[in-house]
């Protein structure tokens, strides 16, 4: 049997991913996904035998990625509290200039998929858990160093800050000005610094 053309997968499931993040899991043909990482339909099946499979390996790509750069911003300087700002700043940026509106993937992901695949919900659900645990341990050492009031629950608020992240991208659908991106980044900020004293 000869060996399909050796490609470069991270690149493949770059280009797969733009079309799954441009038209939705559904949506996306394998005629798309075909004419977008130009593989031949039988190396795109010998290599990820189906979309799905496509689809999973891109998002575990995506995932990585995504809890890489959100730790290192978390970690960016001595202050967790300024950490968690420069994380929501640049959040709003990126929804700011994503003029095609194509938004978070995994939250795209979870909207569209979420009640019709179970393991694709599984897995969505356990990134999100990372994210929100990163968010967690940077709250802790925040209260550590008596940025955030220790008497919170940094579980709890953790689950807030995820619960802003998804609202903004569903405000960011209606293209809102800038200002409205920095009372929803300063009332966070408030309600993780307001003591309950």
């Amino acid at each position: 049997m000869a060996r399909p053309a050796e490609f470069d997968r991270t690149d493949v499931l770059e280009k797969a991913m733009g079309v799954f993040w441009r038209t939705g899991y559904n949506a996306s043909s394998i005629t798309d996904l075909v004419k977008a990482t130009q593989l031949k339909p039988g190396s795109l099946y010998g290599a990820f035998q189906s979309k799905r499979g496509l689809f999973m390996e891109a998002l575990d790509t995506y995932s990585k990625r995504s809890i890489e750069r959100i730790a290192a911003v978390l970690s960016k300087s001595e202050s967790p509290l300024k950490n968690i700002e420069s994380f929501f700043i640049i959040f709003c940026e990126e929804l700011e200039k994503d003029q095609i509106g194509k938004g978070c993937f995994m939250i795209n992901t979870m909207l569209e998929l979420a009640t019709e695949d179970d393991e694709i919900r599984e897995r969505v659900s356990l990134y999100l858990d990372q994210v929100e645990q990163s968010f967690c341990d940077t709250i802790s050492k925040a209260q550590q160093l008596g940025e955030i009031d220790p008497h919170k629950n940094a579980q709890d608020l953790a689950t807030y800050l995820m619960t802003n992240i998804w609202g903004l991208r569903v405000l960011s659908s209606k293209r809102p000005n800038h200002k409205k991106y920095e009372a929803v980044i300063s009332n966070i900020l408030l309600t993780l610094t307001h003591s309950h004293h």
